[in-house]
């Protein structure tokens, strides 16, 4: 009998989940608090407290999770109201003086522990402070008060951007330039127009091909004004939240005070970090935009928002002739994931095995992902395309930690990735176009790190890593799809699965990988820096006037007047707030562990077992650049990174 996860709540389980799970957590805490301080031990202190924390977020993670993904509206309210208590109680919890108390009794005792439960008690008790703990109640309970609100304002901005169902009406000629396939999928109106929503699927292929630039003008509108009546005010507040945090707790900034955390360790690292790769990566961003602005032949030497989606498809066309309308015809959903769960299967000596497990949505795939020897080493689910009230863009959802028990079996750790991606239209099967196959490489990335992980504590469990290192897996997999043998492997024509993607559309796939790789990086550049800029100012924050002056200086490219796209930049409000930088120093790290594949050859499954030994099973147990450091046998540098984008 599998002992996979469970998804068929009620909304009224839901409801009366949060009461439930408390009142157990409350109960081991009484006791754990009532210990007499020279009876304190490791196990019924450090690690009773660990294992009821982790019980606790086992009990609220899958109802809190259909939040995103039922497609039942009272359960995802009834989901929401979960997510809203526990993100609040979890103040609570991490602020609790008595065992804050408890975890220093037994710290006092000096007692010699092996690294990682060493490193459990040092990260628990820095949880603790991070909070305010250990400062005078006056400010401990402000910090409090502060982060409970914080909680409150986060997941109302992002229950907006989910339920965002504007939709712009064109004409049918202002489909021009976009294929059959993608006109039968969209609504029609009464007057005979086009209803083209905020959805990816309909977003990006409209401002790539759309021949009208005034259709394309007010799409980026619309799109970068979702929720700006509601979402700038929102994120205005939580900037003046957080700074206050930040202050109360001895920062700088509140950018301080979350690298003190990370691999970075400060602000001024990072703005080193991305000056010095802006630096590197202005020449070739420029170079690129004159390329791209020469093709609208009117003497512009710049490109609007609007224009930059739209030119860019065109020089690939013209340069490279790649017509990724005409490419994805060869990446049918069912012939990438099989050639995917080959390709990795090899690498880390693992089989994806379709499973009858229980799932959230008839359309969500189950797996089992067994070991060589045919036991079941996790779980992990596909969910590709949209429907109603769903996540509106692409993720890797940890579903469940692995970590081992108190009867000490492992528990298997269960990732799903849900995805927006293009449904199938008319005779047409789903069919992925190559940016959305990179991104599911990238999602299935961290699910490695999910999956793969043999952490001995769910709190350093898969990506529960340093945010800053957290992309790494997923930036390390995007390598594989620019691979010639396995774009071989995962293409096949939909009308004829034998009739791989043609070899001369491969070469041009990876010569066209960094046609645009100083613009797509100074954009990376530019969201980083723009919060950094907001997560270190030292007062008020207009959002919209940072915005603007920030995305013309660092990405080349003007703001439309009249736009907000900060309304809408849900990682701000969503757990990279004074991390969003974490993607570049990522991508850097990757790089540099990618060689190591490229050097052995990037199916070697030796290379693989040794990846997942030192980077995916330890979680957070030990240091990351310390890991990294032992698999690459020297510290990780940014050469591989400029290399691999044609900028060295």
């Amino acid at each position: 009998m599998s002992n996979a996860p469970k998804f068929d709540y009620t909304p009224e389980q839901v409801s009366g989940l949060f009461e439930a799970a408390t009142k157990e957590l409350e109960g081991k805490l009484k006791e754990l608090a009532a210990i007499p301080a020279a009876q304190r031990t490791f196990k019924n202190t450090v690690l009773a407290f660990e294992l009821a924390g982790n019980a606790f977020g086992e009990a609220v993670r899958v109802p809190s999770m259909l939040a995103y993904i039922s497609d039942n509206a009272d359960l995802r309210k009834a989901s929401q109201e979960l997510e809203l208590k526990v993100g609040q109680y979890s103040v609570d919890l991490m602020t609790r003086e008595d065992i804050f108390d408890a975890l220093n009794e037994y710290a006092a005792k000096g007692e010699n522990l092996d690294p990682v439960d060493a490193r459990l008690l040092e990260k628990t008790l820095l949880d603790f402070k991070q909070n305010g703990l250990g400062l005078p109640k006056p400010k401990k309970n402000k910090i409090k008060k502060l982060m409970k609100e914080l909680v409150g304002i986060e997941l109302d901005f992002a229950k907006h951007l989910r339920d965002v169902s504007d939709a712009l009406e064109v004409a049918p000629e202002e489909l021009k330039g976009l294929p059959e396939d993608f006109k039968a999928r969209l609504k029609r109106t009464e007057k005979g127009g086009y209803l083209v929503t905020m959805n990816y699927p309909d977003y990006v292929p409209f401002m790539q091909n759309a021949e009208s630039g005034e259709a394309r003008r007010k799409l980026e509108a619309m799109f970068n004004n979702r929720c700006a009546d509601v979402n700038i005010k929102l994120m205005e507040d939580a900037l003046a939240i957080r700074r206050k945090i930040g202050k109360l707790l001895g920062f700088q900034s509140f950018a301080d005070y979350v690298l003190d955390d990370r691999m970075a360790k400060n602000s001024a690292t990072v703005f080193a970090f991305l000056e010095r790769t802006q630096a590197k990566l202005k020449k070739k961003g420029r170079k690129e935009l004159r390329a791209r602005a020469k093709l609208k032949g009117n003497g512009d030497k710049f490109l609007n928002a609007w224009e930059t989606g739209y030119y860019n498809n065109l020089l690939k066309k013209t340069k490279y002739s790649i017509d990724h309308e005409k490419i994805k015809e060869y990446f049918p959903v069912e012939t990438v994931l099989k050639g995917m769960f080959e390709v990795f299967g090899e690498v880390f000596a693992v089989k994806f095995v379709p499973a009858d497990l229980p799932k959230w949505h008839q359309d969500v795939r189950p797996y089992e992902v067994q070991n060589a020897d045919g036991s079941v080493a996790a779980y992990f689910y596909l969910d590709l395309f949209p429907r109603d009230g769903k996540y509106k863009h692409a993720a890797c959802f940890g579903i469940r930690k692995g970590f081992e028990r108190a009867d000490g079996a492992y528990e298997l750790p269960a990732a799903g990735i849900v995805s927006n991606f293009s449904p199938p239209s008319g005779d047409l099967p789903p069919l992925l176009k190559f940016d959305e196959v990179v991104t599911l490489f990238h999602e299935f990335g961290h699910v490695t790190h999910n999956i793969f992980t043999r952490a001995k504590y769910a709190k350093f469990s898969g990506t529960s890593v340093s945010r800053d290192f957290v992309e790494v897996p997923s930036k390390m997999l995007e390598n594989w799809a620019y691979d010639p043998a396995v774009l071989r492997r995962i293409s096949g024509h939909y009308k004829n699965p034998a009739e791989k993607l043609p070899e001369a559309t491969i070469k041009k796939l990876i010569d066209a990988k960094n046609m645009d790789s100083g613009m797509g990086n100074l954009r990376q550049i530019f969201f980083s820096l723009l919060d950094m800029k907001y997560h270190t100012a030292k007062g008020k924050v207009d959002t919209t006037k940072v915005y603007e002056k920030l995305m013309k200086k660092i990405s080349l490219i003007p703001m439309s007047p009249g736009t907000h796209p900060q309304a809408s930049f849900g990682h701000l409000m969503g757990g990279y707030e004074a991390g969003y930088y974490g993607y570049m120093w990522a991508e850097v790290i990757a790089a540099d562990l990618f060689g190591a594949f490229e050097a052995a050859g990037v199916m070697n499954p030796a290379t693989g077992a040794k990846y997942r030994e030192l980077i995916l099973a330890p979680g957070r147990s030990y240091d990351e650049a310390g890991q990294v450091e032992k698999f690459l046998g020297r510290a990780s540098t940014e050469e591989a990174f400029l290399k691999s984008i044609g900028a060295d």
